[in-house]
């Protein structure tokens, strides 16, 4: 039989008619709410606390594994990148050595022809020069 508000109050009235009010009212605040069916007792409370422990032990060794496949997939990403910029670097560093290599010997042959002008213009002039003396 569950109980109803209903049956609470017809209690509570027919104890305030065997007793004073305040005793009817102490004596409904004492009883509980519901059923003692529903009540939870010292040993439902310990296996309840029993599952939590046991739920929280589980999902802290789920975590742990979590972190750990984290962890190392973090490490191993980084390394990837890290191999990848090493790549990227030396590409670049050969990039700028045959671009520099190349510009010097441009510059090298400017510089040597334009030194062969010069002295074919002094050359010229000398010849010149001499033929006036």
């Amino acid at each position: 039989m569950s109980i109803t508000e209903a049956s609470r109050f017809q209690l509570r009235t027919a104890i305030g008619q065997i007793l004073d009010e305040e005793a009817a009212d102490t004596l409904m605040e004492l009883l509980p709410p519901v059923g003692w069916a529903d009540v939870a007792t010292k040993t439902d409370l310990q296996h309840l606390r029993d599952e939590l422990k046991s739920d929280i032990h589980s999902l802290r060794n789920e975590l742990q594994g979590d972190i750990q496949n984290l962890r190392v997939a973090t490490k191993t990403d980084l390394q990837h990148l890290r191999d990848e910029l090493k790549g990227d670097m030396r590409a670049l560093q050969l990039t700028i050595e045959a671009t520099l290599e190349k510009r010097l010997h441009e510059q090298t042959k400017w510089l040597i022809t334009t030194m062969i002008a010069m002295n074919t213009v002094m050359l010229a002039a000398s010849v010149a020069l001499s033929k006036l003396i």
